[in-house]
């Protein structure tokens, strides 16, 4: 009997060895491995480009609706406009809800349409000192003096636009 044992795994052994040896099941298998790797490999590379892309369009929609809830919250308001003697003095306050306000542009007009623009705005307090950081926090009060605006006539109707350094637009009319 344990001859017979012995042929019978001599059988197997020679089957297994003719599988081993058989190049053609073999290398269908081995190409269908390869490209199932391969298929694999691809997919993971093109979730993590997707993953990665995803999250930087989410990470720039928030900056930008966190820019835009910013603008809104912005508000500033004339507190007084006077003009004398070539000068322009304008007194604003932040009634926003945000701080770090800045005024960056400021457009004086006529209703005409004749325009002058100003930009380098120097922020003051109502004692003549320089605003240190040129921006206007939460109920904070300053004023700014627009020059070289000789030839204001008087009795007419003027347009002051503020333009801030997120963008948001005040208006204010003065009459000369």
């Amino acid at each position: 009997m344990k001859l017979k044992g012995i042929e019978c795994l001599d059988m197997d052994l020679k089957k297994v060895w003719k599988l081993l040896h058989e190049r053609r099941a073999v290398s269908t298998v081995v190409s269908s491995v390869i490209l199932t790797g391969a298929v694999i490999a691809v997919s993971f590379v093109v979730l993590f480009w997707a993953q990665y892309r995803s999250s930087a369009y989410n990470e720039q929609y928030s900056e930008a609706m966190n820019a835009d809830i910013a603008r809104l919250k912005e508000r500033l308001a004339f507190e007084y406009v006077f003009y004398g003697g070539g000068n322009l003095s304008v007194y604003l306050m932040n009634c926003g809800t945000i701080n770090d306000t800045t005024v960056k542009t400021v457009y004086v007009s006529n209703s005409a349409g004749e325009l002058k623009v100003f930009f380098n705005i120097t922020l003051m307090h109502f004692n003549g000192v320089e605003i240190a950081d040129q921006d206007l926090d939460r109920g904070e009060e300053g004023y700014f003096v627009l020059s070289s605006l000789d030839g204001l006539m008087a009795g007419t109707s003027y347009s002051v636009r503020t333009v801030t350094g997120r963008g948001s637009t005040f208006d204010y009319m003065f009459v000369a």
